[in-house]
């Protein structure tokens, strides 16, 4: 069984936007979210998000191919903190049926390989409280909490 990466090109657009659009759903469904959603930015369509970091020269898109079917991606930004900087991981995501294969590794090694190339200081990336699979995944790799924000609710929100 053969499980690849490879940077994205504008042909995959199609299969990319689908993959996002269910990613996003399923991001809005755990706690915390919505929060993450907003923060991300993905009130926008998938097709400016992806279209964006494939043009971004500071940005790098990934595919995860199982069996040579596009079944994952992931997005990472340079970030500039003073005079370093840092990768940002702001998507992982594979299909549900491939999280066992070996994908998501395979992103994530790419992104930390892209940070290495760019020398930055360090890779950062968001997992949910939820997330228990992203978090292990993460982890693996070794990153690890740094930051974890709380939350009151005071009122219901505008939107809600």
């Amino acid at each position: 069984m053969s499980t690849t990466v490879r940077p994205a090109e504008q042909s995959d657009l199609n299969e990319l936007i689908a993959l996002m659009d269910t990613a996003v759903l399923e991001l809005r469904g755990q706690r915390g979210g919505e929060a993450l959603a907003w923060a991300l930015d993905r009130n926008v369509s998938s097709l400016d998000t992806l279209t964006s970091a494939l043009e971004a020269a500071d940005t790098m898109l990934w595919c995860g191919l199982w069996e040579n079917v596009l079944v994952g991606y992931a997005i990472a930004s340079v970030v500039t903190e003073g005079d370093d900087q840092v990768v940002l991981i702001t998507d992982v995501y594979t299909t549900p049926d491939v999280r066992d294969v070996g994908v998501g590794e395979l992103l994530l090694e790419s992104a930390i390989a892209w940070a290495t190339v760019l020398d930055a200081v360090a890779i950062d990336a968001y997992a949910l409280p939820g997330a228990r699979e992203s978090k292990n995944l993460f982890e693996r790799f070794g990153l690890t909490a740094r930051l974890i924000t709380v939350r009151r609710q005071l009122r219901k929100a505008i939107d809600d």
